[in-house]
């Protein structure tokens, strides 16, 4: 799995970029099996809403993950930037999980020939 991380309107530290790649490094394992040549590319967008307020949710979080056939995009706002980035990350882990069951249950699922 490619990361490409892009900070707007906020100043991507290193301390902040290796906590959101250790974060996303989990759903490497469910990703494994939709990555033959690379193909699988996560987007992360960190970004600050507002450069004047300082209460609320002003920091923005948005994941795209390019599947075969597929794109999942997450979106999140909180007001704590850590916290926005875990919260997203769990929002695509369950929404690659249910990707994941929905192709195993299509291959599962018997094909029925035609009636005559």
């Amino acid at each position: 799995m490619r990361i490409s991380l892009q900070g707007s309107k906020l100043l991507l530290t290193d301390a902040l970029k290796e906590y959101t790649i250790k974060r996303l490094a989990s759903l490497d394992r469910f990703l494994k099996r939709f990555e033959h040549d690379g193909e699988v590319l996560l987007e992360v967008e960190i970004a600050r809403v507002t450069r004047h307020h300082r209460k609320g949710d002003v920091y923005y979080v948005e994941f795209t993950l390019s599947l075969p056939k597929k794109m999942i995009r997450i979106e999140h706002t909180d007001s704590d930037v850590r916290a926005g980035i875990d919260a997203a990350h769990q929002r695509l882990k369950v929404a690659v999980e249910e990707y994941k069951h929905m192709l195993e249950d299509k291959q599962k699922t018997p094909r029925v020939a035609g009636r005559k």
